[in-house]
C-alpha cells in the first residue's frame, strides 16, 4: 500500500474523502474541496494557477486525454497575468489561450458551492440523498442523478 491509498483509506474511515483532482500549476487560492493528487486514477484536473508560459502551452498531454476520456477539467480563472499593464501583446495572447481553453471544452473553477463529482453523485443515489441546492456538478453527475447513467 502506497502513502496516497494509505491516506485516502484513511480519509475515508474519517468521512471526509475529497474527490481525486490531478492539479497542473499552482493550488487555487480558494479551496475546492479536491485532494490534489499526481498520477491516475482521479475524478478531475484542475488548471490552477498557472505560470504564463504553461498558459501558453496549454492544453496539455493530461488536459487533451482527459477530455478525451470525458473527465471534467476546470480552469482557475483567477490568473496572475490579468493584473498585467505592460506587454499588452503578451497578455493578450495569455486571454487567447484561455479562450481557447474554454472552447475544447474546459469549464471555470467557481467560487461558491461545492463540487459534486460522479462518484460522490452515486454515493448520493446510493443512499437516497439529494445534493445541496447550491451544489455545482459534473455532466455525468447530472446523469447519475436523473437515472440517466448508471
Amino acid at each position: 500500500m502506497n502513502l496516497e491509498e494509505l491516506t485516502d483509506a484513511v480519509l475515508q474511515k474519517l468521512g471526509e474523502k475529497k474527490p481525486r483532482a490531478l492539479l497542473i500549476g499552482d493550488a487555487p487560492m480558494i479551496d475546492h474541496n479536491y485532494n490534489y493528487v499526481n498520477e491516475k486514477p482521479y475524478e478531475a484536473v484542475v488548471l490552477g494557477r498557472l505560470a504564463p508560459g504553461q498558459l501558453l502551452h496549454m492544453p496539455s498531454d493530461a488536459v487533451c486525454c482527459a477530455l478525451m476520456e470525458q473527465i471534467p477539467v476546470y480552469y482557475d480563472p483567477d490568473q496572475t497575468f490579468r493584473s498585467c499593464k505592460t506587454a499588452r501583446a503578451l497578455c493578450r495572447e495569455l486571454a487567447a489561450a484561455e479562450q481557447r481553453l474554454y472552447r475544447l471544452g474546459v469549464l471555470p473553477l467557481q467560487r461558491s458551492g461545492q463540487l459534486l463529482t460522479a462518484a460522490r453523485a452515486r454515493d448520493l443515489v446510493l443512499q437516497g440523498k439529494r445534493p445541496a441546492s447550491n451544489c455545482r456538478m459534473t455532466p455525468l453527475a447530472r446523469d447519475i442523478l436523473e437515472g440517466k447513467e448508471p
